[in-house]
């Protein structure tokens, strides 16, 4: 597909450097509001340390999350919180921008409201898990043939915290931008999956129609 790249470094600061450099470019290309959502794991440390150095315009930014471990904020699992720590909280950014989870259905009205008239958001920071599950759609989840925007949903048997929301594939997919991110051996497998689009794995059915980069780091 003409507009899905796959590119590998070398380390995750590389990495994270050149998400961020996708962000700058396609923030400054737009005016007025930006609308991005941000997945939680490890990989996205390195890229919210990144950001956070960055004189971006971030009044215009307004962030919503591509999934939710449903805890509360001050739990190391939310991923809103590790955002706070890592990002927001580094930056001059109001705080009506900065949108946690609550419902899903009030969470579908916001992101119609905040995407208006196209309903696309800008950007998108997707995760990879070693499962080929993104943000938090698994492998056999309902979100995946949803027609809603956002989704409460159980993890997977094992899977902890179980209880969250996610955006769907449909809100992802209409996206005018999408990273995915892994790193490490351990991911280095399903990621190549990915790459191909794998229809066996979540991360390899996903199908945005703007922008789709696929990123990888030997090490983490």
């Amino acid at each position: 597909m003409k507009n899905r790249s796959a590119r590998k470094f070398k380390t995750g600061e590389a990495m994270a450097g050149f998400a961020a450099g996708l962000f700058e470019k396609a923030l400054t290309k737009k005016n007025g509001k930006f609308t991005v959502a941000l997945s939680g794991g490890r990989t996205p440390a390195l890229l919210f340390k990144k950001l956070a150095a960055m004189p971006l315009p971030w009044d215009r930014v307004i962030f919503f999350l591509a999934d939710e471990r449903l805890v509360p904020v001050s739990s190391r699992d939310s991923n809103f919180g590790t955002a706070r720590r890592a990002l927001f909280s580094k930056i001059k950014i109001p705080p009506a921008n900065l949108r946690p989870v609550k419902t899903a259905a009030s969470y579908e009205r916001e992101l119609l409201s905040e995407t208006a008239p196209s309903n696309r958001l800008d950007f998108v920071f997707l995760g990879l898990g070693a499962d080929g599950h993104t943000a938090s759609i698994f492998p056999g989840s309902a979100a995946e043939k949803s027609e809603k925007l956002a989704l409460a949903i159980t993890a997977p048997r094992g899977v902890r915290p179980e209880h969250r929301l996610t955006l769907t594939p449909k809100a992802l997919e209409r996206a005018r931008t999408v990273v995915m991110m892994a790193a490490g051996p351990a991911k280095k497998k399903v990621f190549e999956l990915a790459v191909r689009g794998d229809k066996k794995i979540p991360a390899g059915r996903l199908a945005p129609r703007g922008e789709f980069h696929l990123l990888f780091a030997e090490k983490e």
